[in-house]
């Protein structure tokens, strides 16, 4: 019997609901751990070690960090109802980074400037710690949001034009890409802001409703109680043999986001290729656990 998927997430988070969206293309059954939006998060950096952002999966005691490698590992696991490949896909897999490394952090800002009145200063206060590389500041905020308004309508309508005539971005069935950039227009949405910005897009409306329709809500709930006892009562999934280079096997490491030095997790690194970093560390709660994360976009260094 394949291992419960445990989703660690937040309902309001639009990272967890772009995978949230995914599995309910692949009709996955899944459980949820819900986490609060902000620090302190001891339930879930008792698994990840410092990672702190939504959403995570953990399988046994593998536990996957950031919404894209989730993906791309449930992929692997589960090849029924394959995502479209080919050239499209690969094009919006390109756009699909671009919503979640910049887009996202454009819409989020322009809709903090739309809402600071009712932003509570702890969530202000936590999201401008976690990223001290945005212009957060409430000042700021206002200042950039007619060029934000501006930008983001304008890469609205490209994405309409180019939904034209297709069902989604990667064809006639949906790819990767096309759940990375869902989730930063589902977060417009439920403000109301994308009625504004995507005026007259009949086709990113009817594709907003195609992959909507997608989303499921958990098979189960359970609490992080449950999810620790489980990672402690279960191994972590055997890895290829590494082929050593800059990074050697059991070497210890540190692992960050780019552009996150709060979110270092550091462990013995266990696997390493082009595309993944395994690392192995001990939690008193959990037991022996591999963090997974993603060669784009993180950092990892001897230490």
């Amino acid at each position: 019997m394949p291992a419960a998927l445990i989703l660690h997430h937040y309902q309001a988070s639009p990272y967890s609901e772009k995978v949230r969206a995914y599995l309910g293309y692949k009709q996955l059954a899944w459980q949820s751990v819900l986490m609060p939006p902000v620090l302190p998060k001891p339930d879930l950096m008792a698994l990840t070690g410092g990672y702190r952002r939504a959403p995570v999966l953990q399988i046994g005691a593998d536990i996957y960090c950031d919404s894209a490698l989730i993906i791309t590992e449930l992929e692997q696991r589960y090849p029924e109802r394959a995502l479209a490949s080919g050239p499209l896909a690969a094009q919006a897999a390109l756009l699909g980074r671009l919503f979640d490394v910049d887009v996202f952090w454009r819409a989020a800002r322009y809709l903090m400037a739309g809402r600071l009145e009712h932003i509570p200063q702890a969530l202000l206060d936590d999201r401008i710690a976690m990223h001290p590389q945005l212009p957060l500041q409430k000042a700021q905020l206002l200042a950039d949001q007619p060029q934000l308004a501006i930008q983001l309508s304008a890469l609205i309508q490209s994405i309409d034009q180019a939904l034209a005539g297709a069902d989604y971005l990667g064809g006639s069935s949906p790819c990767a890409g096309d759940f990375a950039v869902y989730h930063t227009l589902w977060f417009l949405q439920g403000a109301g802001a994308l009625a504004v910005l995507a005026a007259d897009c009949s086709a990113l409306s009817a594709w907003m409703a195609r992959v909507a329709a997608f989303t499921t809500v958990e098979s189960s709930s359970i609490n992080a109680e449950a999810a620790h006892a489980l990672a402690k009562n279960t191994k972590p999934q055997a890895l290829p043999t590494m082929q050593d280079g800059l990074f050697k096997r059991g070497q210890p490491v540190m692992v960050q986001p780019e552009g996150y030095p709060q979110e270092s997790v550091a462990g013995e690194l266990m696997y390493l290729d082009q595309e993944k970093i395994v690392l192995a560390r001990q939690s008193a709660a959990c037991g022996v656990l591999h963090v997974h994360f993603p060669r784009m976009d993180y950092e990892i260094r001897a230490v």
